[in-house]
This record gives C-alpha cells, sequence and structure tokens, in this order.
C-alpha cells in the first residue's frame, strides 16, 4: 500500500521541526566568509570570555594571557585563571611567562641589530666570530654553517635541547651546554650538509647567543635588554633569570605546580615576558597608527623584511630568521613563534596581510593555544588552520566517537520515524488521537515515554558540559544534538501510535 500524501506531509514535518529546533537551541550555522572589514573587536573579546574558561577547564590549564594587535597597535589584552594554583594570584596581560621559543624572534632582533651596525654579516661563517668553542669533527664542512642558516634552521645542525635546572643549582656555561652538559647529554655538531634542509635546531640558537657574547663583548641577556628590549618599551621583559619577580608558575599536565627553574640556553628558550610586552613585538612588524615605521627604529623596516621574509630551501621548506611560516584560508600567509618548556605552552601569530597579531602565553604543559587560535582566525573569518596538531590530537578521538554515536543515534532515529510512517500509512499503527480511547495503561505508559525524552532532551541542554564540547568541536557538538532531537521526535511519534486493533 503506497504511503499517502497526509502521511508523508506528516513525516516530512517531523523531520522538519526537529531540525529547525535543535538549530535554534544550538545557535545558527553559518558560514564564514571572505574577509571584508575587520570584525568588530567586541565579538573577540565576547568569544575569548565565552571560551576561554571552558579551553582551560577542559584541559586543566590554571592561567592564559593574551593580547590582539590590529594595525601596529595593541588592541585588547587581558588574562583568564591564576598565575598559580598554590596562591591563586589572578593573571593579566602584565604576568610575567616563560615564552619559551618565542625568545628565538627575540634573538633573531639581536642579530639582525649587530648586521645592521656592520658587526655581523648574515653569510659569513659563524664559526668566523667564535673563539671559546669550535664544531667538533664531523663528514660536513662547518664553514657552510652560516648566521643565516643557523638563524633559519637549515645550517645542517642536530638537535639539541637544553633542559632546566632548579633556581639553586649552579648554571653550566655556554661552551659546556654546546659540549653536551645540558642535560641531555648530546654536543652540537654539524649532521648535515648545510643549507639544504630545514631540521630544527635548539642549540643553535645557543651558538647565536655565544657569537653575540664574542662579538658585543657583553652579556647576552645584558646585550638583549640595552638593544632590543629597552628600546621597543618591553621593560617587563627579560633574558636574565636574576631580574625577574613575580612570574607566575609553570604546571605539569592536571594542574600539579613545578618549581621555578634557569636555562643556559637562554637565546633558544630562556626570554621571560608578558602579552602586553609581546604585543609591541608584534607591533613593531607593522606600520603604526600615526606614522611609526616598521622596526619602531631598533631596526630598520628593511632589516625587519629581511627577518620575517619566507625564503623556500632546497627540501620545499618555507624558512626565516626566526620566525615560523603557515597559510590560511584566501591565500593568507602567517609568520610567528611557538615555545613548549617544561610547564609552559606559548603562541606568536601575525598576518601581515591583514596587520592583526595575537599573543597566547599559558602557564600549562598542556597545550590550548592552537584553541584560542582557531577562535581567532574564525572570528577573522578564516579557517582554523592554526590549531595546533597536539590539538587535534587531544580532540580526534572525542570527535570520532561523537561523530559515531550522532551517526548511530540518527539512524535509530530515523528507522523509527520510516517504519512508524510506513506502518500508520498502511494501517498496522493508528495515531491515538484517531482512536478516542479512554485513559488506559498502556496510554499512561506511552505518555510517560514522551515525557522521558523530552526531559532527557531538556537534561541534555542543559548539561554544563555539554558547553565545553560546544566550544571545543561545535561541529561535533551541534550534530549530536541535532541527532538526539530527532531521536526524540521518532520516540514521541512512535509512542503516539499504537498498533491497530490494540
Amino acid at each position: 500500500m503506497p504511503i499517502n500524501t497526509a502521511t508523508a506531509r506528516r513525516f516530512v514535518g517531523v523531520v522538519v521541526v526537529a531540525v529547525v529546533t535543535s538549530s535554534a537551541l544550538a545557535g545558527p550555522i553559518t558560514l564564514e566568509p571572505e574577509p571584508a572589514q575587520p570584525p568588530e573587536l567586541a565579538s573577540l573579546t565576547d568569544r575569548l570570555d565565552r571560551d576561554q574558561p571552558l579551553f582551560m577547564a577542559a584541559y586543566e590549564v590554571p592561567g592564559v594571557a593574551l593580547a590582539v594587535v590590529r594595525d601596529g597597535e595593541l588592541q585588547w589584552s587581558g588574562g583568564y585563571g591564576v598565575a598559580s594554583v598554590e596562591d591563586g594570584a589572578d593573571v593579566d596581560a602584565d604576568t610575567v611567562f616563560q615564552v619559551a621559543s618565542i625568545s628565538k624572534s627575540l634573538t633573531a632582533w639581536g642579530v639582525m641589530h649587530l648586521v645592521e651596525t656592520g658587526q655581523v654579516s648574515l653569510d659569513e661563517p659563524i664559526e668566523t666570530y667564535l673563539t671559546r668553542w669550535a664544531f667538533p669533527p664531523s663528514a660536513y664542512d662547518s664553514s657552510g654553517v652560516t648566521v643565516a642558516r643557523v638563524l633559519n634552521h637549515t645550517a645542517g645542525l642536530n638537535r639539541v635541547d637544553g633542559y632546566p635546572l632548579p633556581v639553586d643549582q649552579p648554571l653550566p656555561s655556554i661552551e659546556e651546554s654546546l659540549d653536551g652538559n645540558n642535560g641531555g647529554g648530546q654536543s652540537l655538531r654539524v649532521d648535515m650538509e648545510p643549507g639544504q634542509q630545514f631540521n630544527y635546531a635548539n642549540a643553535g640558537y645557543t651558538l647565536l647567543q655565544l657569537m653575540i657574547e664574542e662579538v658585543t663583548g657583553q652579556r647576552f641577556s645584558d646585550y638583549m635588554q640595552e638593544a632590543i628590549l629597552d628600546p621597543l618599551g618591553m621593560t617587563n621583559s627579560t633574558f636574565d633569570p636574576d631580574r625577574v619577580s613575580h612570574q607566575a608558575t609553570g604546571h605539569y599536565p592536571g594542574g600539579e605546580s613545578l618549581p621555578h627553574y634557569r636555562l643556559t640556553e637562554q637565546a633558544a628558550g630562556g626570554l621571560y615576558s608578558t602579552a602586553n610586552d609581546l604585543a609591541l613585538l608584534v607591533a613593531a612588524t607593522m606600520p603604526g597608527p600615526d606614522g611609526e615605521p616598521v622596526g619602531r627604529g631598533v631596526l630598520t623596516s628593511e632589516s625587519v623584511h629581511t627577518m620575517l621574509a619566507p625564503q623556500e630551501a632546497p627540501d620545499g621548506s618555507m624558512v626565516s630568521f626566526g620566525h615560523l611560516h603557515g597559510h590560511l584560508d584566501h591565500g593568507f600567509t602567517t609568520t610567528g613563534n611557538n615555545g613548549h618548556n617544561t610547564g609552559w605552552i606559548t603562541n606568536m601569530v601575525i598576518i601581515p596581510e591583514l596587520g592583526e597579531g595575537i599573543v597566547i602565553l599559558t602557564n600549562s604543559d598542556t597545550e590550548t593555544t592552537g584553541l584560542t587560535l582557531r577562535s581567532w582566525t574564525q572570528w577573522l573569518g578564516l579557517s582554523d588552520t592554526f590549531t595546533t596538531d597536539v590539538s587535534h590530537a587531544a580532540l580526534d578521538e572525542l570527535s570520532t566517537i561523537m561523530i559515531v554515536l550522532a551517526a548511530l543515534i540518527s539512524l535509530g532515529g530515523t528507522v523509527m520515524l520510516v517504519v512508524t510512517t510506513v506502518q500508520a500509512s498502511r494501517g498496522r499503527r493508528r495515531w491515538l488521537w484517531h482512536v478516542g480511547s479512554t485513559v488506559s495503561r498502556g496510554l499512561v505508559m506511552r505518555g510517560l515515554v514522551t515525557a522521558l525524552a523530552i526531559g532527557g532532551l531538556v537534561v541534555f541542554l542543559a548539561w554544563p558540559e555539554r558547553q565545553e564540547y560546544l566550544a571545543l568541536l561545535p561541529t561535533e557538538a551541534n550534530t549530536v544534538l541535532v541527532a538526539a532531537v530527532l531521536a526524540v521526535a521518532a520516540v514521541v511519534v512512535r509512542a503516539g501510535t499504537r498498533r491497530a486493533g490494540s
């Protein structure tokens, strides 16, 4: 027997009501437009105020400091959470964090200043400037290890990480660190043909730190303070751990605090800074709103361009001095850096074509900066390309579970709706409002099932953790909601009919 028109309209109406209801409850789903007029800042701060506490709760991140730069000027900065789980002091944009590998970006500024003053040549072998340390014997020619190649990680150096030491323990010298007294036991060496491929080398920046000391005759931290940090206005920043006071505390995953520590390898990862100070660095890569030049007089605009301009290495990698590069929708490129020291994860991203930049500092060993970057790029009308690999890895399993769950719920609800509608159209089931029967045990049970289904949906909508899922995985969370509404509609339709003759 074919499905009659009235029954088909009823079925379609139920599905439409389910979808429309779920959309209204979850909020509108819109396509991200191509960037045109810059979005209002208030919409970003509202989004951050909503999302940041959810990210932090979901991943047990104690504190986050943020700064947003637009057209060469700090537009907004703020903090969330606490600087330490032990003392509970609030984080703000002037809270001092270890910023890890963002330090390399400042070191590149320091090297470029020496290039401008004629004390260093980018194309000269770095060993030209060294007397306190020399490369160990290698199958590769160390004369190919130029200053420029060390800056852009194409010098063929092996990866040697510095390891933290407690504040009460003496630090090894730079030379000792390069020789393997760095906690990891590996010495720096030329491990590949220089100039052929990108290989991220922390110890290359320790070598630049030594070069700066040899060329200037100053401690690295003193030179950087005088030549770069103070002139840029970054007066709450330092490479000298003895100058740091009131810094935030780093934390292991789960929120356990770790003691303060120091690094010999300052140029690679030893900068202490704030969101507001790093915003000044980001702003200095752009023309200022009142005609301030790129470089803000600390470097020339030509030097900043040389430092940031992407260059293609022979292996196809895009490299530059002290910065990393990425791509977003609509052909936009990004530059910046990210960092990870034990207990700290940070990110700094600039979109030169748009004049937009953001700084994200966290005092946690759990990666959440990519989620904040996703909020920022989506606010700009771009993709969420900058959700980091670590964030993706943490969310992939949950995303799969949610999609599979939504598919199973949708399948079950659809099957129930179709079967019930077909049976009703063929006279095997009758709608209760056509039966006209008096109150019975069966009718009460159907009413109870309907109430439980609708009540379960209400509870699901009010579930606090659902907001976390909406922030972390909005598409998946909305898909689950649509599936839940469809399933509830199917239960209501099923409970609203009874077998013919019963």
